[in-house]
């Protein structure tokens, strides 16, 4: 019944508010978020996971564990907590071309692209040029983008903690570890200026600039449920164009993933060129 697992945690459908998430222990419909305002299902996964493991390892520490660990980000909604946040204010004013220069560069200098590599243009026939924005603008987009930049952050964090767990039990030189950066990259919903509620998109409507403005302070909190604009999207596809919803030319199609397996796998920083699919992960763990 469980698809091959034992237990499940988690949600069913493709994203879910990290606040009051449509949450599920096996069978059973939970509300652990009732009478708990700082609750966040980011945290409350990657404290599952951990004890789910510890359970396991203290039942026979010698059985092989496999979890399968998918938390929501960086899919909208964008919900990280405020103290996440905090940590990006200000951190965007350079705005989405430079951005996009200095993602290219940093993809360079790590070589997961070729040095000859060129940079796609920038759509300026359907998307502003950063300095073409005026203040107010810019001032939305900043924070739309601090929170993304917080909720990535925030999920790597949790994800870092039960990572840590395995380590803790001394078992992490021989766990095999797929992170595969999920949900495609990305992803367009937030239409030109970004949105408070991401429904508004799959209902056709743009919210004006002003009006998202009084959401400024809440956004990504539990009265939003947030996407940014697509400027930043286009960013975040580096070095490719197009995002998440064309898949034609790579932008937000092309995700990276990195393994390790400390014990076995010998070229630690060890880079990979040909195009790997998520139909290869479990034959991959199976042999």
């Amino acid at each position: 019944a469980g698809m091959g697992f034992e237990y499940f945690y988690g949600f069913n459908s493709g994203e879910t508010n990290q606040w009051q998430p449509d949450l599920y222990r096996n069978t059973t419909r939970i509300y652990p978020y009732v009478g708990n305002p700082n609750y966040n299902l980011t945290t409350d996964m990657a404290d599952e996971a951990i004890s789910y493991l510890n359970q396991l390892n203290e039942l026979d520490p010698k059985k092989p564990f496999l979890l399968y660990y998918a938390p929501g980000g960086t899919h909208a909604p964008h919900h990280p907590t405020p103290e996440w946040i905090e940590k990006f204010k200000g951190k965007f004013g350079l705005g989405w071309n430079a951005l996009r220069d200095q993602i290219f560069a940093n993809q360079k200098k790590l070589g997961v692209i070729p040095q000859d590599a060129e940079l796609t243009p920038w759509p300026s026939d359907i998307l502003k040029n950063w300095d073409d924005l005026n203040l107010v603008e810019k001032k939305l987009f900043e924070r739309q983008m601090e929170v993304y930049a917080a909720y990535l952050a925030y999920t790597d964090h949790e994800i870092g903690r039960v990572v840590q767990a395995v380590e803790d039990m001394g078992k992490l030189d021989n766990t095999l570890i797929i992170y595969i950066s999920g949900d495609n990259g990305g992803s367009a919903e937030g239409s030109p200026v970004g949105t408070p509620n991401e429904m508004t998109f799959f209902n056709g409507v743009e919210v004006p600039v002003a009006e998202q403005l009084k959401f400024y302070e809440k956004w990504g909190s539990q009265y939003t449920y947030p996407h940014m604009a697509v400027g930043w999207t286009w960013a975040m596809s580096t070095p490719y164009k197009w995002t998440k919803q064309i898949p034609s030319y790579f932008g937000g199609i092309r995700n990276g993933m990195a393994i390790a397996w400390p014990g076995h796998i010998t070229d630690a920083g060890g880079i990979r060129n040909q195009f790997h699919h998520v139909i290869d992960i479990v034959p991959t763990i199976l042999e």
